[in-house]
């Protein structure tokens, strides 16, 4: 999800000699919503075992008080969850995606999480999952697959599937050997390979960072491109790489979507900045954006300090735990 160093002071304006490039394929253009991490708890597990659909309604129905443009949320699922009680999981799934639809937004599942925090772990797929042999890989993971997918492979209540939250791909080359990619990209192949098999008609992607390299090597087993623009360090050297995914989009003729986007900060005020300049520039590209993260959660970067362990992304929530705006975050509304 959120990799670098914190942002020391909010960003200043910067001067463009030309027109950014915009995506060809508007699809995502008009796109707007929120990654959703319900309050309740500080991990994907803890957050599908410990279910609680009213206040999933609850603060859904706050979303689209305080964002009346909200019309897609990400929402994150736990095959750690689904492994310990099928039926009850498909329950909540379908419980979550009837939620959403009263509430008129449309879902992007995520099926799996490579992401891996530090101080606060979300918890997913590890590289021991990625090791096993590919016969003992698919018995691990196809049922769900087909439990997931295959029950809903024409609900029209989801516009896209997130085969997998940003795995590691090409980032981190020193350390990671190219058998570990391998294995990676094998297990992605296979899980994208399933999904079509299943007949899923709605598109099917992998959640990855602001990396040309990682979004070019995903590309073949990804139906649209998703990229998660968080300008962290040298933002003139990160709007390039943006800029390269948009040519590399517009070269595959596929559409593009900033599916986690908006750095964090424990400061209300630099943080409001930071949407604002980061949505600015993707307007400017005709990138759509589910921002991150919607509402207060007890996990990894999107909670004030006096609510658990803090890593280096700070805060990243637009509504506050008791359900009110977070000062200055009406701005999103301003895109």
């Amino acid at each position: 999800m959120r990799m670098g160093v914190a942002v020391a002071a909010a960003p200043r304006a910067m001067a463009v000699a030309t027109e950014p490039k915009k995506v060809a394929n508007t699809l995502f253009r008009d796109m707007r919503g929120f990654n959703y991490q319900p309050s309740y708890g500080s991990n994907g597990f803890e957050l599908w075992q410990n279910f609680n659909l009213p206040t999933i309604d609850l603060e859904l129905t706050q979303g689209k008080e305080l964002f009346p443009k909200m019309g897609a949320i990400r929402v994150w699922l736990s095959w750690d969850s689904y492994i310990r009680n099928p039926r009850l999981f498909d329950e909540r799934f379908e419980a979550t995606l009837q939620c959403a639809a009263k509430h008129r937004l449309v879902v992007m599942p995520v099926l799996f999480n490579r992401w891996h925090d530090y101080v606060l772990d979300y918890g997913g797929i590890y590289i021991d999952h990625l090791l096993l042999a590919q016969d003992k890989r698919r018995a691990l993971f196809q049922p769900y697959l087909e439990s997931i997918v295959g029950k809903h492979k024409e609900d029209a209540r989801i516009f896209a599937w997130d085969l997998c939250n940003e795995p590691v791909l090409t980032r981190l080359s020193a350390t990671w050997t190219s058998s570990l990619r391998d294995a990676e990209y094998s297990w992605l192949s296979d899980a994208y390979t399933t999904c079509k098999r299943l007949g899923a008609r709605a598109p099917v992607c992998i959640g990855t960072g602001l990396n040309v390299e990682d979004i070019e090597l995903a590309e073949p087993i990804t139906d649209i491109i998703t990229t998660h623009p968080y300008f962290i360090q040298d933002r003139n050297k990160d709007l390039e790489k943006l800029d390269a995914i948009v040519d590399f989009a517009n070269r595959k003729n596929k559409p593009l979507l900033a599916s986690e986007t908006c750095w964090g900060s424990l400061d209300d005020h630099e943080r409001a900045v930071i949407v604002q300049w980061t949505l600015s520039k993707l307007k400017e590209r005709d990138i759509g954006w589910l921002a991150y993260v919607l509402h207060h959660s007890l996990i990894a970067d999107a909670h004030r300090p006096e609510f658990g362990p803090m890593d280096h992304a700070g805060n990243l929530s637009f509504i506050e735990a008791d359900g009110s705006l977070r000062p200055g975050h009406g701005v999103f509304n301003d895109f």
